[in-house]
C-alpha cells in the first residue's frame, strides 16, 4: 500500500526484516527470546505496510523492551513514527473536526523519531541508513539544513547511496525549502514577545479573547483583577491549572532555543530562589508551633505567597520594631501547608 509522501527521497521509508538463525553475536540472550523479537517485529512491519504505524510502533517497543538498542528495530520505530508524523500532518481540517485523534502531536512524534535514528548512529555509525531516517526527521521538524547535513554525513559513509542521493537532491531542489530559508536564521518579532515582561514568551497561555502572554504574568496580572490586560475583557480562568498553548510553545522552542533556554533558567531562579533567600512577611509577631490562616488581598503578597508555593513552601513572617519603625531584627520561619 501507499505511504504518506511528505518523508524525502523518490521511494518511500520502508522497514527491515528481522535476521533468522544468526545467533553469533547474541549473546546473553535465548532462543526463545530472539524467537518472541522476531515474530514481534514481523508483525510490526505486516502493520507497517498497512499503515497501522501506531501500531507498528507499539510492537517495535515491546521487542525492544527483550532487545534494547537493535538497529534493526530501531530504524523500523523509526520510519513508522516519520510515517506517522506525515499521516497526521496530512488529516484536513474537517476530518480533525469531526474525527479527533488522542495522543502525541506530529512534532513529538518527529523529535523521537530523530532519537531513534541519533541512538543507531551512536552505536553503528557506518550504517548509511540511519542518516537517512534521522534526515527525514529533521526535515519533518523543518529544520532543513540539519537534514541537508545528515544527508552529507550518510553520503560520506556510502557516496554512491540512491536513496540519500534522491533525498538530498529532492531537499536542495524543493520549492517548499528556498536555501535561503535553509541558512536564514529566524528573527524574533513582537508576536512572540509578552506584553506584560516584553520578553520572549514562556509557557504561553492563549486566552478566549485570543490574546497570548505567559503564564506567570498573567497569573500576576490577574491578582489585581480577572479581565484581560489587553482588552480587559472578563477572564473566567485560573491561570496556575490553565493549559499552555502546544503549538505556539511548539513554535518558540524550535525557532529561538538559545532565547527559551535563557528565560527557562531565569524563570527556575525566580522560582526556586527561596532556596538560597527568605521572602519575609511583614505581619505580626508569630510564635514557633503557631497556627493561623492567612487572608491575602494585597496583590504583592499574593505573588510572594505563590512564589513560596511554587518553592519550598517556607517563608519568615517578622514584625515592625515600634523603636524604629523598621522590620523587627528577629522572626520566625513558617511553612504553609494547606
Amino acid at each position: 500500500m501507499a505511504h504518506p509522501n511528505s518523508t524525502l527521497g523518490d521511494s518511500s521509508l520502508d522497514v527491515d526484516d528481522f535476521p533468522l538463525g544468526d545467533e553469533g553475536d547474541e549473546v546473553g540472550i535465548s532462543k526463545e527470546r530472539l524467537d518472541k523479537v522476531s515474530a514481534l517485529v514481523r508483525d510490526g512491519n505486516h502493520k507497517f505496510r498497512r499503515n497501522r504505524y501506531d501500531e507498528a510502533i507499539s510492537l517495535y517497543s515491546k521487542a525492544l523492551l527483550i532487545k534494547p538498542g537493535d538497529h534493526i528495530i530501531l530504524g523500523n520505530r523509526s520510519a513508522s513514527f516519520c510515517l506517522l508524523t506525515c499521516l497526521l500532518k496530512e488529516r484536513s481540517a474537517t476530518q480533525s473536526e469531526y474525527q479527533p485523534l488522542n495522543g502525541l502531536d506530529p512534532t513529538t512524534h518527529a523529535e523521537l523519531a530523530l532519537k531513534d535514528a541519533e541512538k543507531i548512529i551512536s552505536s553503528s555509525p557506518t550504517l548509511p541508513k540511519p542518516y537517512l531516517l534521522k534526515a527525514n526527521a529533521l526535515y519533518l521538524l523543518e529544520r532543513y539544513q540539519d537534514a541537508r547535513e545528515a544527508l552529507l554525513e550518510g553520503l560520506q559513509i556510502d557516496p554512491l547511496d540512491p536513496h540519500l542521493q534522491s533525498c538530498l537532491r529532492d531537499l536542495d531542489q524543493s520549492a517548499n525549502v528556498p536555501l535561503n530559508l535553509k541558512q536564514r536564521k529566524a528573527e524574533r518579532t513582537d508576536d512572540f514577545e509578552c506584553t506584560l515582561c516584553f520578553k520572549l514568551l514562556y509557557e504561553p497561555v492563549t486566552t478566549p479573547c485570543g490574546h497570548s502572554f505567559c503564564r506567570h504574568c498573567l497569573h500576576q496580572a490577574m491578582d489585581h483583577g480577572n479581565k484581560c490586560p489587553m482588552c480587559r475583557t472578563v477572564l473566567f480562568i485560573t491561570p496556575r491549572t490553565y493549559p499552555i498553548s502546544v503549538v505556539l510553545n511548539n513554535i518558540i522552542q524550535k525557532n529561538f532555543p538559545e532565547e527559551y533556554a535563557e528565560r527557562k533558567s531565569e524563570h527556575g531562579n525566580v522560582i526556586y530562589a527561596g532556596h538560597d533567600l527568605m521572602p519575609l512577611f511583614v505581619m505580626d509577631v508569630v510564635l514557633p508551633c503557631q497556627k493561623l490562616h492567612l487572608n491575602i488581598f494585597e496583590p504583592r503578597y499574593r505573588l510572594m505567597v505563590r512564589r513560596v508555593m511554587e518553592g519550598n513552601h517556607r517563608m519568615g513572617m517578622v514584625a515592625i520594631d515600634p523603636t524604629t519603625s523598621t522590620v523587627a531584627e528577629f522572626g520566625c520561619e513558617v511553612e504553609i501547608v494547606e
